[in-house]
Formats: C-alpha cells, sequence, structure tokens
C-alpha cells in the first residue's frame, strides 16, 4: 500500500487530468519512496477512477524523521504503523525507505560518524585521555616501586 497524503494524491490526479501520466507517477514515486511499479500502480488506479485511501496524516514523514534524528528508530516506526494504522512490517520498511532517502543511510551510521569526528577533535573521549593519563601514572609508579625494591634486597 503506498501512502500518499490527499495534497499529493490531487496533484497526481491534475497530472492526469493534462495527460502527463509520467509526471504523475514520479511524483508518486518520489513523494512516497516506493518502487516505480507501485507507483504506476497506484496511478492506475486513481486513473481507473479506483478511491485511493488518504492513509498518510499532513506532516507523519516530518514527525518520523524529528523522532529519527533523536536515534530512536523503534518510537519512529511505532509512531508511523499508529498513525497509518499499517501492519509493523511495512511501517518498518516504510520508516527505512525515508531513512535511506533522507539521510542516505542508516541514523547509527551517521551518529558513529559524528562520534568519530568528534573525538578526532577532541570533543569527546576526555574520559578516555584521563583513563590512559592514569594508567600511565600507574606504571610509572610500579616501575618505580620495583626500582627501590630491586635497590633495597640487593644490598
Amino acid at each position: 500500500m503506498i501512502n500518499v497524503s490527499s495534497e499529493i494524491q490531487q496533484q497526481t490526479l491534475l497530472f492526469l487530468s493534462r495527460n502527463q501520466k509520467i509526471a504523475a507517477i514520479k511524483i508518486v514515486k518520489d513523494y512516497s519512496i516506493c518502487s516505480l511499479n507501485e507507483a504506476k500502480e497506484y496511478v492506475d488506479a486513481l486513473e481507473a477512477g479506483i478511491p485511493q485511501p488518504d492513509t498518510k496524516p499532513q506532516n507523519l514523514d516530518a514527525h518520523v524523521l524529528a523522532i529519527l534524528s533523536q536515534g530512536n528508530k523503534l518510537n519512529a516506526i511505532k509512531h508511523y504503523k499508529d498513525a497509518t494504522g499499517l501492519g509493523l512490517a511495512a511501517s518498518r520498511d516504510y520508516v527505512e525507505k525515508l531513512m535511506e532517502y533522507k539521510f542516505g543511510g542508516s541514523i547509527t551510521q551517521q551518529s558513529r560518524d559524528t562520534d568519530i569526528k568528534n573525538i578526532i577533535s577532541g570533543n569527546i573521549g576526555n574520559n578516555q585521555n584521563s583513563l590512559s593519563k592514569k594508567l600511565i601514572r600507574l606504571l610509572l609508579l610500579l616501575l618505580i616501586v620495583t626500582a627501590l625494591a630491586y635497590l633495597i634486597f640487593k644490598i
């Protein structure tokens, strides 16, 4: 099932009324992030007069993207599922397609890349630096104690 808002559905019907079926298919494909074949089937059904349900509330993508930007994919899927009434698998597929389309990959990958950039720039990792310093101090103290013990017992 393709999820488009009523505005996109109206634009699709407008393209169809102007005999611009390719433009109608393109707008459905681009907006719903579906395959070309699925978009064509949707437009064919509209053209045949078969009513298509408006299963996508306004600004749903924006809400899902906001949830995704917080790094919570599961809540984004749940929000989309609740808003559309679709099944879990269809909701997950849509959210993953939306992530690919909007972010060019997964949020977790981008988050990891951001963490790496921050570590390189020195913004994160202060805990690691302090741990390294403590380990070095401990090692030096151990070397000093060993040297003192050697000197004491050698005499």
